[in-house]
């Protein structure tokens, strides 16, 4: 048995719309429901909640429950299951809701609520992870479940790099399923940033023709060329699409947050701009900070568009959503610009003297905004006061 709380939207209508969406189709079923205003139903209800807080940014509940194989619960004991599991985390008086999924080849469940209370008070979350894992140690064993993934051995214990795919390492099938699992928790909004984000990682992504809303995975080798049969969600166990379009919905419903993010990779990537003699030379230069960026270009090869991605902050975003940074100066660089002025073989390495010079540039960008970030840090403090 795997519990996971979601990242929390700012508002249970993402959520929401996610699971009757797989009920439309088919591929889920509405379980239970509890504390739900059956004259208003259930979005209108959870929206009844949500506005008696006007200070709390994130509202939304979002849980999923994972059976290990040869795990089952009758719908009775789930109910009972989720119940308990609820009122110990403090949304037992809370309206929530449970899905029963089926859209892979294990059932599994889908549990959505709201964090504001019927006084309008913000739901005591600190630590609601661990106090959940906690809560699963104690109800487990009276349910005949596992927790975990039945032998609590990490990434490390199984020999997988969750930040690479390795053809030569074998365990094909697991180290897939652990690095799509790492990608689906990056900040991203559409599936074509997805599938760069699972290229850095080594996995070529690429959706099913048809009706159903799957995909197939290839790994690849070191020079980007596929190198493992295609294989489906089924196969690897993992229900990759509906996990990607699921931390899709609830990035665009937490867009705004990611100032800080955006700020870093900007200010890193135009000062790397800056010092840098080619293409290869940038994309180095970048890699030092742990940021991979991915040019796009026209027929002609022109460049038209760019798209970035921190593994710091596991963050991914468009030149276009980065402020200041300007894509013109990329282009003007390409093209009969700084790169094409630079004829020196050197590519594989930044001088000391280069990445001094970036250290300065970033400085200077920490220091013009070191003011707006102090007042940033005073309010979010006084928010969480609040939110206490």
């Amino acid at each position: 048995m795997v519990v996971k709380i979601m990242q929390p939207a700012s508002s249970s209508c993402f959520s929401l719309e996610y699971n009757e969406k797989k009920c439309a189709s088919g591929e889920a079923e509405l379980l239970h429901k509890h504390a739900i205003d059956e004259a208003l139903g259930i979005e209108d209800t959870f929206r009844l909640y949500e506005r008696r807080n006007i200070r709390t940014e994130n509202l939304s509940f979002h849980m999923s429950i994972n059976p290990s194989p040869g795990e089952h619960l009758s719908d009775d004991q789930l109910k009972s299951f989720v119940g308990e599991l609820m009122e110990g985390l403090g949304y037992g008086n809370q309206p929530y809701v449970v899905y029963r999924h089926q859209d892979i080849d294990r059932e599994h469940y889908h549990v959505v609520s709201v964090r504001v209370n019927e006084h309008g008070r913000k739901i005591h979350d600190f630590q609601e992870n661990r106090r959940c894992m906690q809560l699963l140690a104690q109800l487990a064993p009276r349910y005949g479940l596992s927790v975990g993934n039945g032998n609590g051995q990490g990434y490390g214990a199984l020999g997988i790099d969750p930040r690479r795919f390795n053809p030569t390492a074998g365990n094909i099938m697991e180290q897939i399923r652990v690095i799509a699992e790492e990608c689906c928790k990056y900040h991203m909004t559409t599936f074509a940033q997805f599938q760069l984000i699972m290229q850095a990682h080594g996995l070529e992504v690429q959706e099913r023709t048809g009706n159903t809303s799957q995909v197939v995975i290839r790994g690849l080798n070191q020079d980007g060329i596929p190198c493992t049969a295609p294989l489906s969600e089924a196969e690897i166990g993992k229900a990759l699409y509906r996990d990607y379009e699921q931390r899709a919905m609830q990035c665009i419903g937490r867009s705004g947050i990611k100032q800080r993010e955006r700020g870093r990779i900007c200010g890193i990537s135009a000062s790397c701009l800056g010092h840098s003699t080619s293409e290869r030379h940038y994309r180095n230069m970048l890699a030092r900070f742990d940021i991979d960026v991915f040019l796009h270009r026209t027929r002609e090869g022109r460049i038209h568009g760019a798209t970035f991605i921190d593994h710091s902050t596991k963050c991914a975003f468009k030149a276009s959503e980065l402020g200041s940074f300007r894509l013109d100066d990329l282009i003007a660089a390409d093209e009969g610009g700084q790169w094409q002025k630079h004829s020196r073989p050197e590519q594989n390495s930044s001088s000391d003297t280069e990445l001094g010079l970036i250290g300065a540039a970033l400085a200077g960008i920490s220091k013009s905004s070191s003011k707006s970030q102090e007042k940033d840090m005073k309010d979010k403090k006084k928010k969480r006061k609040l939110k206490r």
